[in-house]
């Protein structure tokens, strides 16, 4: 009988034994005096031993440098004096002698209700140790910036709450910083500036876009003062403002200058606009300004077209007053702290501190020219006067006053060439950036009335055979104007402009007429992947726009999937998960567009509904030529298994990528390999011949 038990006993050893030796943590076991009595191969290997056993008897001084040896002791005499537990984060050496992070857990070894060792465990926690190191650098190093920050600098929540304010703001408004946490505006410092101010705030929130505007205000030692204040939103990872970061700058020495040089009658006497000698004040003013801060400044001169034929039929009285409409709608043409001067005649100069790139500059001038283009009143008589205007910067284009003055100049002289209403920076790369912005900005507004726009639709292959069993639904326009533009030109400005919506719409519509069409009666199964915008699903009724555009068109849901980028798979509160599901309920598909790019995480397949990835082209190109990303899309293939996916591979070009992808089981392919994307029309003959999609000769 004794031997069968010492038998399970040995067995039961052995297991023990592998079950630590096999453990990746580190493990170990000292007596009361710090030498090792057992530990397991993942140890061994830290102090560059193959066998555990020969620790045995050894203490940390065997094995460890100096310092850490004494810093492992420390710690060990402090569990066995107190008989309690300890947990460390601290330094370990590999076999070359390089430095990493672990974090241990030691315990007492008890017998008989006596401490007479410790149990030891460890794991490397390297990365993160640095990752936490350089996070904590990286915070303190922006509360710094932010903390010694001459501008007051407050969070404000969506009830005007502060979530935080920097001394400065405690200092100006003259109260400490614990007083002002959680307070409003209206509590701390009050005063009739407060609608003013919650007036902007709420548009911040409402829009989501920044605004700047001056503040009068007084403090609580009843100092009055003048901000100026920027308000910009901030977003939470639904894309949804969740704050508003306030900065105010105090200009009120800035203000209180001003009102002197007005008192100065530093001003042109017929427009009241500034002269010349205040213009020069404040753009030198506004360049030692940008030159500390490391901003721009942008300095716009204005000219009215033939001026001189108004003045000439109609007299100077006539054209006095046409300067005067001018100069009203130049200054309500730009910001409160921008200063718009006469320097005599026609000529009108603007100068704009703090300005950003080249296309909002492009916007501004555009705006300032429609402004000036509006009929006036003069003297019982309608007349149109067009203007043409040169933009220099600071510093790009001059480091003075003079210089930007002159630069302007010479890019005025350059648009009055292209004819009325026309602008041109002195920098020829700026101004055919901001043109062609405003000229796609411009044409898309107009493109779907004009019926500019046109649907081409790529097939996608199966690869078990050969059929094209769907099609991507892909957006083009040919502008008579601009040409064929590419979509990565002018679908970043409808996202920015919010008319993605309305293509977004009409991409739908005809995709899903499309797909009712060739999905009739004793047709096979065609798809048609259609590419819905984050914008889209920020805005209210995404799935009564799809349920409706299906009833309209007849298509039924199961011929049409939903194509998603990852970024909205960051959905924190669940509006994106729901509508997924709803989409899904309905019988549409879902499929999560250039794979691998964005935000890929397993949980996010796991927690939303999702029927179909596609591996972006960029790995599939790589493919035969990058081992590390041909192992990539092995990996999104098995995941994709795992859940019960589809997945197709985009961008497919030659013939060695089809043996890949076919090897590795992959469902579907879309690519110029076999086609690149066809008109409606061109897309129905095909589908009409019901054969399977041969390679394109080139690749055949």
């Amino acid at each position: 009988m004794i031997a069968p038990k010492t038998a399970d006993t040995g067995r039961h050893a052995r297991h023990l034994r592998l079950l630590l030796d096999h453990c990746p943590l580190f493990a170990w076991i000292k007596d009361g005096q710090g030498r090792f009595l057992a530990a397991n191969s993942a140890f061994a290997r830290l102090v560059g031993q193959d066998d555990p056993a020969a620790l045995i008897g050894r203490t940390d001084g065997d094995l460890f440098p100096a310092d850490l040896a004494a810093r492992y002791q420390a710690d060990d005499q402090a569990v066995l004096a107190a008989g309690q537990s300890k947990y460390a984060v601290e330094p370990y050496p590999d076999a070359q002698g390089r430095r990493h992070w672990m974090e241990s857990w030691k315990t007492p070894l008890l017998e008989e209700g006596r401490v007479v060792g410790i149990i030891g465990y460890g794991r490397d926690i390297g990365d993160r140790q640095q990752l936490d190191q350089t996070l904590s650098v990286r915070e303190q190093h922006y509360r710094t910036l932010v903390e010694q920050s001459a501008d007051m600098i407050a969070r404000y929540d969506r009830e005007g709450r502060r979530l935080y304010v920097n001394s400065a703001f405690a200092a100006l408004v003259g109260v400490e910083m614990e007083r002002l946490h959680g307070t409003t505006p209206s509590q701390i410092p009050g005063g009739d500036h407060i609608p003013l101010l919650r007036r902007h705030m709420e548009t911040v929130f409402s829009t989501g876009e920044p605004l700047e505007f001056e503040l009068d205000w007084t403090n609580l030692g009843n100092r009055p003062l003048t901000s100026l204040v920027r308000f910009t939103p901030e977003f939470d990872g639904e894309g949804r403002v969740a704050s508003v970061l306030g900065q105010y700058r105090d200009i009120t020495e800035l203000q209180a200058s001003r009102r002197k040089l007005h008192r100065l009658a530093f001003h042109d006497e017929l427009t009241g606009l500034p002269n010349r000698a205040l213009l020069q004040d404040r753009l030198r003013q506004a360049i030692t300004d940008a030159m500390w801060h490391k901003r721009s400044v942008c300095v716009m001169m204005v000219d009215l077209d033939q001026f001189k034929a108004v003045n000439d039929a109609m007299g100077h009285a006539a054209g006095d007053e046409l300067l005067r409409a001018v100069a009203h709608r130049l200054s309500e043409s730009v910001r409160a702290y921008d200063t718009v001067a006469r320097l005599g005649g026609d000529e009108f100069i603007i100068v704009m501190p703090e300005v950003r790139d080249g296309a909002d500059l492009g916007r501004i001038a555009n705006k300032i020219l429609r402004a000036v283009d509006q009929p006036y009143q003069i003297q019982g008589h309608e007349i149109y006067a067009t203007c043409c205007i040169g933009i220099a910067l600071y510093p790009n284009d001059g480091g003075d006053g003079g210089d930007l003055l002159k630069y302007a100049d010479t890019a005025l002289y350059l648009a009055k060439q292209e004819g009325r209403g026309a602008f041109r920076f002195y920098s020829k790369t700026l101004t055919a950036s901001a043109m062609d912005r405003l000229m796609i900005e411009s044409g898309l507004r107009h493109a779907l009335a004009r019926d500019e726009m046109e649907l081409h639709f790529q097939p996608q292959i199966d690869f078990a055979s050969g059929a094209v069993v769907g099609s991507e639904a892909l957006l083009r326009w040919h502008s008579p104007l601009l040409g064929q533009v590419p979509p990565d030109r002018f679908i970043p400005v409808a996202e920015d402009t919010g008319m993605i919506i309305e293509l977004g719409a009409w991409v739908l519509r005809q995709a899903c007429q499309a797909a009712s069409a060739w999905n009739g009666p004793g047709r096979p199964r065609h798809k048609v992947a259609i590419n819905l915008s984050s914008r889209q699903f920020q805005r209210p009724g995404l799935l009564e726009t799809v349920t409706a555009t299906l009833e309209a068109t007849g298509c039924r849901p199961g011929w049409i999937e939903l194509e998603i980028t990852e970024s909205l798979l960051l959905d924190r509160d669940g509006r994106v998960a729901d509508l997924l599901a709803a989409f899904r309920a309905m019988g549409i598909t879902i499929a999560v567009d250039d794979f691998g790019t964005g935000y890929s995480a397993l949980n996010y397949l796991a927690d939303f509904a999702i029927d179909t990835l596609k591996i972006d082209k960029s790995f599939i190109q790589a493919l035969g030529t990058d081992r590390r990303r041909a192992e990539l899309v092995k990996a999104i293939l098995s995941i994709a298994g795992c859940f019960d996916q589809m997945v197709v591979a985009e961008g497919v070009e030659t013939a060695e990528q089809v043996r890949f992808l076919r090897e590795n089981n992959c469902h579907f392919a879309q690519g110029w390999f076999y086609s690149k994307a066809l008109p409606h029309a061109a897309m129905t003959a095909l589908l009409t011949e019901r054969a399977p999609l041969r390679p394109a000769p080139s690749e055949a």
